[in-house]
């Protein structure tokens, strides 16, 4: 019964538009499938990472200091006004910029903007403040702990790595062509309202 919870609780967290949907959108629109699975890549990592410190107990100290876990969500906000910034800028030059670029390069950056993504994203760490102080008996052995933070990491993977399919898919790309440009700025104007929303909330808090 405890895994059906956290499965359920993990499905509706992870279809939920957020920023990691909205990167991964962003991925697939402005460079190609291959490192738009590789965000996705970054993202189930990034959720591997929060199990991790929900698991050893790192997660409360980290929610219970006001300064360090806004200063956290102050990082992502940056990172993510600074992906929406670019993204309107260079909305006109979807899948030029990594031209001449080494694959294992373009692999690296689409991950690390995936875990990076993720690991600053507020909604992810509240959710495993949810799941490991609420929903989690206390009683549970940390290898059940550990196989509930890959499965989440796995399903994450999976469904980002779907969506990163879908929006790269010829069909896709083939009629929405003359509109990804101005997709893409939608995309990024979204980026910067999430990152505007972190920063009214939060700033002052610092």
């Amino acid at each position: 019964m405890e895994f059906i919870t956290i499965a359920l609780l993990h499905l509706f967290a992870v279809v939920s538009p957020g920023p990691d949907f909205v990167l991964i959108t962003r991925q697939s629109i402005r460079y190609n499938r291959n490192i738009a699975i590789w965000a996705s890549l970054g993202i189930a990592t990034g959720i591997l990472f929060h199990s991790l410190i929900a698991i050893t107990g790192v997660v409360v100290i980290v929610t219970s200091n006001s300064f360090l876990f806004n200063s956290i969500k102050i990082a992502g906000a940056i990172y993510l006004l600074y992906l929406g910034i670019i993204s309107i800028i260079n909305s006109n030059k979807i899948k030029e910029l990594t031209t001449g670029v080494p694959a294992k390069k373009e692999n690296l950056n689409g991950f690390l903007a995936g875990l990076i993504t993720n690991i600053t994203n507020v909604k992810a760490i509240l959710f495993f403040v949810t799941v490991f102080t609420v929903v989690i008996d206390q009683n549970t052995d940390r290898l059940t702990l550990s196989f509930y933070g890959l499965y989440m990491a796995v399903s994450t993977f999976i469904w980002f790595a779907f969506i990163s399919v879908v929006f790269t898919d010829d069909r896709f790309t083939s009629k929405f062509s003359l509109y990804l440009p101005t997709f893409e700025k939608i995309i990024g104007l979204i980026l910067i309202v999430i990152s505007s929303q972190i920063f009214l909330t939060y700033a002052n808090i610092l």
